[in-house]
Protein backbone atom coordinates (compact mmCIF):
# COMPACT_ATOMS: atom_id res chain seq x y z
CA UNK A 1 0.00 0.00 0.00
CA UNK A 2 3.25 2.64 1.18
CA UNK A 3 4.42 1.74 -2.21
CA UNK A 4 1.53 2.40 -4.54
CA UNK A 5 1.11 5.87 -2.89
CA UNK A 6 4.47 6.34 -3.13
CA UNK A 7 4.36 6.01 -6.72
CA UNK A 8 1.15 8.19 -7.13
CA UNK A 9 2.69 11.05 -5.83
CA UNK A 10 5.48 10.72 -7.89
CA UNK A 11 3.60 10.77 -10.55
CA UNK A 12 1.80 13.82 -10.02
CA UNK A 13 4.80 15.42 -8.71
CA UNK A 14 6.31 14.49 -12.59
CA UNK A 15 3.14 15.51 -14.39
CA UNK A 16 2.88 19.33 -13.21
CA UNK A 17 6.83 19.29 -13.23
CA UNK A 18 6.57 18.49 -16.95
CA UNK A 19 3.51 20.13 -17.75
CA UNK A 20 3.33 23.47 -15.51
CA UNK A 21 0.41 24.68 -17.21
CA UNK A 22 -2.15 21.81 -16.82
CA UNK A 23 -4.98 23.44 -15.26
CA UNK A 24 -5.54 21.81 -11.58
CA UNK A 25 -8.81 23.19 -11.85
CA UNK A 26 -10.03 20.20 -13.23
CA UNK A 27 -10.64 18.43 -9.71
CA UNK A 28 -13.22 21.48 -9.18
CA UNK A 29 -17.01 22.15 -10.15
CA UNK A 30 -18.08 20.99 -13.25
CA UNK A 31 -20.37 23.58 -14.62
CA UNK A 32 -23.81 22.77 -15.91
CA UNK A 33 -25.31 24.55 -19.23
CA UNK A 34 -27.55 25.90 -17.23
CA UNK A 35 -25.23 27.48 -14.99
CA UNK A 36 -22.91 28.12 -17.85
CA UNK A 37 -25.93 30.44 -19.67
CA UNK A 38 -26.88 32.42 -16.19
CA UNK A 39 -23.30 33.29 -15.53
CA UNK A 40 -22.57 34.71 -19.31
CA UNK A 41 -26.20 36.56 -18.70
CA UNK A 42 -24.33 38.35 -16.14
CA UNK A 43 -21.22 39.16 -17.77
CA UNK A 44 -23.13 40.39 -20.67
CA UNK A 45 -25.24 42.88 -17.95
CA UNK A 46 -21.79 43.74 -16.86
CA UNK A 47 -20.72 45.06 -19.60
CA UNK A 48 -23.83 46.48 -20.61
CA UNK A 49 -23.97 48.53 -17.16
CA UNK A 50 -19.94 49.70 -17.49
CA UNK A 51 -20.67 50.80 -21.03
CA UNK A 52 -24.18 52.90 -20.06
CA UNK A 53 -22.22 54.35 -17.28
CA UNK A 54 -19.33 55.58 -19.66
CA UNK A 55 -21.95 56.78 -22.00
CA UNK A 56 -24.02 58.62 -19.92
CA UNK A 57 -20.91 60.34 -17.95
CA UNK A 58 -21.20 63.33 -19.88
CA UNK A 59 -24.84 63.59 -19.97
CA UNK A 60 -25.90 62.64 -16.38
CA UNK A 61 -23.39 61.95 -14.00
CA UNK A 62 -26.23 60.56 -11.58
CA UNK A 63 -27.68 58.54 -13.94
CA UNK A 64 -24.40 57.06 -14.50
CA UNK A 65 -23.37 56.60 -10.63
CA UNK A 66 -26.48 54.11 -11.04
CA UNK A 67 -25.35 52.10 -14.08
CA UNK A 68 -22.12 51.64 -12.06
CA UNK A 69 -24.67 50.41 -8.90
CA UNK A 70 -26.33 47.83 -11.02
CA UNK A 71 -23.20 46.44 -11.24
CA UNK A 72 -22.25 45.58 -7.82
CA UNK A 73 -25.97 43.97 -7.86
CA UNK A 74 -24.84 41.36 -10.68
CA UNK A 75 -21.95 39.50 -9.55
CA UNK A 76 -23.09 37.39 -5.87
CA UNK A 77 -20.55 35.86 -3.49
CA UNK A 78 -21.15 32.45 -5.24
CA UNK A 79 -19.95 33.77 -8.04
CA UNK A 80 -17.27 34.99 -6.69
CA UNK A 81 -16.38 31.72 -4.78
CA UNK A 82 -16.93 29.47 -8.28
CA UNK A 83 -14.70 32.03 -10.19
CA UNK A 84 -12.12 31.23 -7.34
CA UNK A 85 -12.67 27.59 -7.87
CA UNK A 86 -11.19 28.10 -11.21
CA UNK A 87 -8.74 30.80 -10.81
CA UNK A 88 -8.21 32.54 -7.07
CA UNK A 89 -6.45 35.48 -8.71
CA UNK A 90 -9.11 36.41 -11.28
CA UNK A 91 -12.02 36.24 -8.35
CA UNK A 92 -10.06 38.94 -6.62
CA UNK A 93 -8.83 41.13 -9.66
CA UNK A 94 -12.62 40.93 -10.97
CA UNK A 95 -13.59 42.11 -7.51
CA UNK A 96 -11.41 44.59 -6.86
CA UNK A 97 -11.67 46.05 -10.87
CA UNK A 98 -15.33 46.04 -9.96
CA UNK A 99 -15.14 47.92 -6.59
CA UNK A 100 -12.67 50.47 -8.38
CA UNK A 101 -15.50 51.30 -10.89
CA UNK A 102 -17.93 51.82 -8.91
CA UNK A 103 -16.04 53.93 -6.47
CA UNK A 104 -14.78 56.08 -9.27
CA UNK A 105 -18.19 57.86 -9.62
CA UNK A 106 -18.53 58.77 -6.11
CA UNK A 107 -16.14 61.71 -6.93
CA UNK A 108 -18.22 64.88 -8.08
CA UNK A 109 -16.85 65.21 -11.33
CA UNK A 110 -15.24 61.53 -12.37
CA UNK A 111 -12.76 61.72 -15.39
CA UNK A 112 -14.08 60.78 -18.79
CA UNK A 113 -10.74 59.44 -20.06
CA UNK A 114 -10.29 57.78 -16.38
CA UNK A 115 -13.74 55.50 -16.86
CA UNK A 116 -13.11 54.99 -20.30
CA UNK A 117 -9.89 53.27 -19.06
CA UNK A 118 -11.47 51.65 -16.59
CA UNK A 119 -14.32 50.14 -19.06
CA UNK A 120 -12.01 48.49 -21.38
CA UNK A 121 -10.17 47.33 -18.24
CA UNK A 122 -13.44 45.61 -17.15
CA UNK A 123 -13.99 44.06 -20.85
CA UNK A 124 -10.54 42.63 -20.32
CA UNK A 125 -10.43 41.00 -16.77
CA UNK A 126 -14.08 39.46 -17.65
CA UNK A 127 -12.77 37.74 -21.08
CA UNK A 128 -9.86 35.97 -18.90
CA UNK A 129 -13.43 35.16 -16.04
CA UNK A 130 -14.96 33.68 -19.03
CA UNK A 131 -12.28 31.71 -20.47
CA UNK A 132 -11.70 29.98 -16.91
CA UNK A 133 -15.04 29.80 -15.51
CA UNK A 134 -16.62 28.63 -18.54
CA UNK A 135 -16.04 25.09 -20.55
CA UNK A 136 -15.24 25.88 -24.49
CA UNK A 137 -17.74 23.22 -25.59
CA UNK A 138 -20.35 25.41 -23.56
CA UNK A 139 -18.92 28.58 -24.77
CA UNK A 140 -20.00 27.68 -28.66
CA UNK A 141 -23.18 25.55 -27.66
CA UNK A 142 -25.84 27.23 -29.42
CA UNK A 143 -28.85 25.95 -26.84
CA UNK A 144 -26.37 27.56 -23.68
CA UNK A 145 -25.94 30.81 -25.86
CA UNK A 146 -30.05 30.51 -27.03
CA UNK A 147 -30.48 30.68 -23.01
CA UNK A 148 -28.33 33.63 -22.52
CA UNK A 149 -31.03 35.13 -25.21
CA UNK A 150 -34.10 34.23 -22.86
CA UNK A 151 -32.50 35.49 -20.06
CA UNK A 152 -31.71 38.62 -21.30
CA UNK A 153 -35.27 39.19 -22.46
CA UNK A 154 -35.43 38.15 -18.96
CA UNK A 155 -33.27 41.07 -17.94
CA UNK A 156 -34.87 43.75 -20.15
CA UNK A 157 -38.02 42.80 -18.54
CA UNK A 158 -36.81 43.01 -15.33
CA UNK A 159 -35.45 46.61 -15.76
CA UNK A 160 -38.45 47.50 -17.31
CA UNK A 161 -40.54 46.65 -14.57
CA UNK A 162 -38.51 48.40 -12.00
CA UNK A 163 -38.18 51.37 -14.71
CA UNK A 164 -41.99 51.86 -13.99
CA UNK A 165 -41.48 51.43 -10.66
CA UNK A 166 -43.12 48.53 -10.26
CA UNK A 167 -41.18 47.53 -6.92
CA UNK A 168 -42.65 49.96 -4.98
CA UNK A 169 -45.81 49.52 -7.38
CA UNK A 170 -47.24 46.05 -8.57
CA UNK A 171 -50.00 47.54 -10.10
CA UNK A 172 -48.69 48.47 -13.81
CA UNK A 173 -51.84 49.95 -14.27
CA UNK A 174 -51.52 53.13 -12.58
CA UNK A 175 -48.61 53.62 -14.66
CA UNK A 176 -50.13 54.03 -18.06
CA UNK A 177 -51.06 58.08 -19.05
CA UNK A 178 -52.47 58.79 -22.69
CA UNK A 179 -50.44 60.37 -25.17
CA UNK A 180 -52.85 61.11 -27.98
CA UNK A 181 -54.31 57.51 -29.32
CA UNK A 182 -51.49 55.45 -28.21
CA UNK A 183 -51.38 54.53 -24.24
CA UNK A 184 -47.57 54.83 -22.66
CA UNK A 185 -45.93 54.06 -19.39
CA UNK A 186 -44.25 57.06 -16.72
CA UNK A 187 -41.20 56.21 -16.63
CA UNK A 188 -40.02 56.97 -12.93
CA UNK A 189 -36.18 55.69 -13.22
CA UNK A 190 -34.13 56.42 -16.60
CA UNK A 191 -31.24 54.21 -15.93
CA UNK A 192 -33.34 51.05 -15.30
CA UNK A 193 -35.15 52.56 -18.79
CA UNK A 194 -31.68 52.53 -20.47
CA UNK A 195 -30.40 49.00 -18.70
CA UNK A 196 -34.13 47.73 -20.33
CA UNK A 197 -33.74 48.77 -24.08
CA UNK A 198 -29.45 47.60 -23.55
CA UNK A 199 -30.13 44.37 -22.57
CA UNK A 200 -32.82 43.16 -25.23
CA UNK A 201 -30.41 45.63 -27.94
CA UNK A 202 -27.88 42.85 -26.78
CA UNK A 203 -30.52 39.74 -27.17
CA UNK A 204 -31.19 40.18 -30.27
CA UNK A 205 -27.69 40.82 -31.56
CA UNK A 206 -27.12 37.37 -29.67
CA UNK A 207 -30.19 35.42 -31.44
CA UNK A 208 -29.31 36.45 -34.40
CA UNK A 209 -25.94 34.76 -34.11
CA UNK A 210 -27.01 31.83 -33.41
CA UNK A 211 -30.59 32.35 -35.61
CA UNK A 212 -31.13 28.56 -37.78
CA UNK A 213 -31.80 28.97 -41.44
CA UNK A 214 -34.73 30.62 -42.67
CA UNK A 215 -38.46 29.59 -41.46
CA UNK A 216 -41.39 30.72 -39.89
CA UNK A 217 -40.56 29.92 -36.40
CA UNK A 218 -37.13 31.74 -36.56
CA UNK A 219 -38.53 34.61 -39.10
CA UNK A 220 -41.17 35.51 -36.20
CA UNK A 221 -38.76 35.08 -33.03
CA UNK A 222 -36.75 37.57 -34.42
CA UNK A 223 -39.91 39.77 -35.53
CA UNK A 224 -40.87 39.32 -31.82
CA UNK A 225 -37.43 40.20 -30.25
CA UNK A 226 -37.51 43.85 -32.52
CA UNK A 227 -41.73 43.92 -31.40
CA UNK A 228 -40.22 44.22 -27.68
CA UNK A 229 -37.61 46.36 -28.19
CA UNK A 230 -39.94 48.56 -30.15
CA UNK A 231 -42.05 48.51 -27.18
CA UNK A 232 -39.65 49.45 -24.80
CA UNK A 233 -38.34 51.93 -26.50
CA UNK A 234 -41.54 53.61 -26.88
CA UNK A 235 -42.18 53.04 -23.24
CA UNK A 236 -45.71 51.19 -23.87
CA UNK A 237 -47.43 49.90 -20.85
CA UNK A 238 -45.91 46.83 -18.85
CA UNK A 239 -48.53 44.16 -19.58
CA UNK A 240 -48.55 44.72 -23.57
CA UNK A 241 -45.03 43.87 -23.44
CA UNK A 242 -45.07 41.15 -20.49
CA UNK A 243 -47.51 39.43 -23.33
CA UNK A 244 -45.36 39.59 -25.78
CA UNK A 245 -42.45 37.86 -24.02
CA UNK A 246 -45.10 34.90 -22.91
CA UNK A 247 -47.23 34.79 -25.90
CA UNK A 248 -44.47 34.63 -28.88
CA UNK A 249 -40.53 35.00 -27.24
CA UNK A 250 -40.93 32.00 -24.82
CA UNK A 251 -43.01 29.37 -26.88
CA UNK A 252 -40.97 30.20 -29.55
CA UNK A 253 -37.22 29.82 -28.06
CA UNK A 254 -38.36 26.56 -26.87
CA UNK A 255 -39.81 25.36 -29.98
CA UNK A 256 -36.67 26.10 -31.83
CA UNK A 257 -33.93 25.38 -29.53
CA UNK A 258 -35.94 22.89 -27.45
CA UNK A 259 -34.95 24.84 -23.95
CA UNK A 260 -37.98 23.37 -21.86
CA UNK A 261 -38.29 26.42 -20.12
CA UNK A 262 -41.29 26.62 -17.65
CA UNK A 263 -44.03 28.79 -19.90
CA UNK A 264 -46.56 30.52 -17.83
CA UNK A 265 -50.35 31.60 -18.34
CA UNK A 266 -50.24 34.51 -16.50
CA UNK A 267 -46.52 36.47 -16.43
CA UNK A 268 -45.38 39.10 -14.24
CA UNK A 269 -42.10 41.47 -13.70
CA UNK A 270 -41.26 38.99 -10.67
CA UNK A 271 -42.19 35.82 -12.13
CA UNK A 272 -39.67 37.16 -15.32
CA UNK A 273 -36.92 38.55 -12.78
CA UNK A 274 -36.91 35.28 -11.45
CA UNK A 275 -36.34 33.65 -14.76
CA UNK A 276 -33.74 36.13 -15.35
CA UNK A 277 -31.58 34.18 -12.54
CA UNK A 278 -32.04 30.81 -13.65
CA UNK A 279 -34.27 28.27 -16.00
CA UNK A 280 -35.75 25.24 -15.57
CA UNK A 281 -33.41 22.27 -15.89
CA UNK A 282 -32.96 21.30 -19.54
CA UNK A 283 -31.41 17.69 -19.82
CA UNK A 284 -30.98 19.17 -23.40
CA UNK A 285 -28.35 21.41 -22.71
CA UNK A 286 -25.70 18.69 -21.71
CA UNK A 287 -26.85 16.10 -23.60
CA UNK A 288 -24.56 15.05 -26.73
CA UNK A 289 -27.34 15.89 -29.27
CA UNK A 290 -26.70 19.25 -28.97
CA UNK A 291 -25.29 21.05 -31.81
CA UNK A 292 -22.08 23.46 -31.32
CA UNK A 293 -21.82 26.84 -33.07
CA UNK A 294 -19.08 26.50 -34.92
Amino acid sequence: MNIAVYFSILVLVLLIAFNPTMNISVFGHTFSGDESASFLTKVEMLKIESGLAQDQLSNNVTVAKEHAEHMTETITANDTKEIKERNPRLATELNNTLTDFVNTFESESPSESEVKDKVSNISDVLSEVVSARIDKEQLNNVTVKALVVYDLVGEALEHYGSALGMEENKTSGSNATENGSNETAKIVDDADHQSAQAAISRAIDMYNEIKPGENTNSTELGKSLNSLKDNIDSKSPFDEIDKIVDEKITPLLNGIFKLNLAEEEHGGEGDHAEEGQGHAKSESVNSTENKNHG
